[in-house]
């Protein structure tokens, strides 16, 4: 006997069977209350995270004017559209369970599979929100979604923090900056049941020219606001029609203090508020291709994880013809992976890392003595290269800010990057205590001079 075919089902047919809210209910996404509108009963943007964790995954819905329920994701530009686009997205993105492939089957084949096998779900199993949709009411032309972070935030008014770090009101005031920086009012009620405010700076980061999160700072304490989507971020100043260089820092802050100290023209500043991610990466190579740069300053903290992140902008913004990137990253080695057909390139990088390695070695046995062996601490010092395959070079380079420092210029001196590029780094560990060791200097300075002038006048009032 037969088993009786499953019957035919089309896109339009999930369309009209499918609601898209209980589809994510039923998946184990939850219903954020407090992001979704400015009150429960009229809010049109309806936030729902997965497990409860919007970096797990997160969707935007809404209802459309004609009565259907989109969605949207700030994370990606390209996830979007109806419960079909909110299927097919999954099955190309895996990141939550309960949305599977069909074995043997095209993309659009394991849609219809999932949406059959979530139409087939016994009613126990199936969440219904008949009265959250009635809240949901239809978005009208001018609509926006505004993250709940971005309600709490107003322009700059309030720069204590920020003079306290050494920055002077007029680097905060400059164009480049306008719009840019925030103050961020933070509201509660503490233990004891006492109200309590706090204004803090705010600095707003953007992913495919859309804020998505925010890097919140004040004394004592750094952070990110709630459900920020920041991986994939970056903060960014203004930029102008004759601008052609990008300048990226670790912080906000370090992008102000470097503009305070050296106020370079036709430049933007990015930063990462914290490691460099592959995602922020990618949005690097965005921000090139729409903004016509055509320089790229890594200025990352004169540290270790700063000399680290300076070698994967430069090995992610690497020539198409030669692309490299980091293999490993243990705790006293990196390991960059080029692949090229072009040896040339890897004999000049390997002739100036071996240059480097008899400086080391040279300087070791200075200290050591000329009849000392060449023991292990010396070999964990020395930048290490060789060919893995044929097109395909590996350099090992010590985890020290020193090595790390060399082995990155020489790679850009050797091998064709996506743009120029210049390394830039701060004296200090970064440009902010850069910024401050050279306010005080100055201070330091102006005391021997304050102390010849009230000498003088003490002398001209003696002669009198």
């Amino acid at each position: 006997m037969q088993t009786p075919r499953e019957p035919e089902l089309t896109f339009d047919q999930v369309k009209q069977a499918i609601n898209l809210v209980d589809l994510v209910l039923t998946l184990g996404y939850e219903h954020n209350r407090q992001q979704s509108g400015p009150a429960l009963d009229q809010g049109k943007f309806h936030t729902f995270n997965y497990r409860g964790k919007a970096k797990l995954d997160q969707v935007i819905i809404y209802k459309a004017p004609s009565g259907d329920y989109l969605y949207f994701n700030r994370a990606d530009e390209r996830d979007k559209g109806s419960v079909i686009d909110f299927l097919k997205n999954r099955l190309e993105n895996p990141r939550i369970a309960g949305i599977q492939a069909s074995r043997g089957k095209s993309i659009w084949g394991s849609v219809l599979d999932n949406a059959r096998r979530f139409l087939n779900l016994p009613e126990p199993q199936r969440k219904t929100s008949p009265q959250l949709q009635q809240l949901i009411i239809p978005v009208q032309r001018g609509d926006q979604y505004v993250p709940d972070f971005l309600r709490q935030t107003m322009p700059l008014t309030d720069t204590r923090h920020l003079n306290a770090r050494g920055l002077s009101n007029e680097t905060l005031s400059n164009g480049c900056f306008e719009g840019r920086i925030l103050n961020q009012v933070h509201e509660g009620v503490s233990k004891t049941g006492q109200p309590y405010k706090f204004v803090n700076t705010a600095f707003p980061q953007v992913y495919n020219d859309k804020i998505v999160g925010l890097e919140i700072k004040a004394q004592g304490f750094q952070g990110q606001a709630a459900d920020s989507l920041n991986s994939s971020a970056l903060w960014l100043s203004n930029s102008g029609p004759k601008t052609n260089t990008l300048l990226v820092t670790e912080t906000a802050i370090d992008a102000l203090s470097h503009y305070q100290l050296k106020q370079p023209t036709n430049t933007m500043y990015a930063s990462t508020s914290g490691p460099l991610t592959d995602n922020q990466v990618v949005e690097i190579r965005r921000l090139i291709t729409n903004q016509n740069l055509k320089t790229v300053k890594p200025a990352f903290d004169h540290t270790v994880a700063g000399h680290v992140f300076d070698t994967k902008l430069i090995t992610g913004l690497a020539h198409v013809l030669t692309p490299m990137h980091i293999e490993r990253s243990l705790p006293g080695q990196l390991t960059v992976t080029i692949n090229s057909d072009q040896e040339s390139y890897f004999r000049k990088l390997h002739e100036q890392t071996k240059n480097y390695n008899q400086q080391v070695t040279e300087g070791y046995f200075q200290l050591a003595g000329r009849h000392a062996p060449p023991t292990h601490t010396l070999q964990s010092e020395l930048i290490l290269a060789g060919k893995e395959a044929d097109n395909r070079y590996q350099f090992h380079i010590p985890k020290r800010v020193e090595a790390l420092a060399f082995f990155n210029r020489a790679l850009l001196q050797s091998y064709p990057m996506s743009v120029k590029m210049d390394l830039e780094k701060s004296r200090a560990s970064d440009w902010n205590n850069q910024l401050k060791e050279s306010l005080k200097e100055k201070a330091n300075a102006q005391v021997p001079d304050a102390l010849a002038a009230e000498e003088a006048n003490r002398r001209r009032s003696l002669r009198r």
